[in-house]
């Protein structure tokens, strides 16, 4: 499961000098990382969606009410569109677009992938930046927000998602951080 790090958003997020439908696609998937709404539901994002301090919507999948908070982030992508939600285009062109603004922010780390033939395990490096799409955004919203230390009933709220096996399928911690919580829950104290 593909997501970003925090580092990686910031690089996309920061990128300068794309062209104008690359910085439109840019800013829709950037508002999904910091929203974590559904393409289906940024595709139906209005002005009449945008209240001061959250996005008030009925998720076009469940049908159920959202009410997510805005961030810096986000009010900062949608002040950029004078209030508006950034314009869309269909998921097929935008996943393209978003590989390759993946591929100008050098999100590169090598991702291996496992197949099977028979019994024979087949194994392939590709850059990062050639498994982003829409749905990343998503990911990335659920996984940072944890990391950043929301509560699960709080992110799920956002996301709309109602029970947590679900849920959890959204949940990559990184390394970084297992290390961290193992270092503070185990460590022996300095006396």
């Amino acid at each position: 499961m593909i997501y970003l790090t925090e580092n990686e958003l910031l690089k996309i997020y920061n990128l300068k000098g794309l062209s104008k439908s690359l910085e439109m696609v840019k800013d829709a998937f950037c508002l999904g990382c910091f929203t974590g709404l559904r393409f289906s539901d940024l595709s139906e994002l209005r002005l009449a969606n945008l209240k001061q301090n959250f996005i008030e919507l009925k998720s076009k999948k469940t049908r159920d009410f959202l009410g997510i908070p805005l961030n810096d982030y986000a009010k900062e992508i949608l002040k950029k569109h004078d209030g508006n939600p950034p314009m869309m285009i269909s998921n097929q062109k935008m996943n393209d677009y978003i590989k390759d603004i993946g591929e100008i922010a050098e999100i590169d780390n090598p991702i291996i992938l496992t197949k099977y033939q028979g019994a024979t395990k087949i194994e392939k490096s590709e850059p990062k930046y050639k498994f982003l799409s829409t749905h990343t955004a998503r990911r990335t919203f659920v996984t940072l927000s944890l990391e950043k230390g929301m509560r699960p009933e709080v992110v799920m709220s956002i996301t709309g998602h109602k029970d947590y096996a679900t849920f959890k399928k959204y949940i990559k911690l990184t390394e970084n951080v297992k290390l961290a919580e193992m270092n503070n829950a185990w460590n022996k104290p300095n006396v």
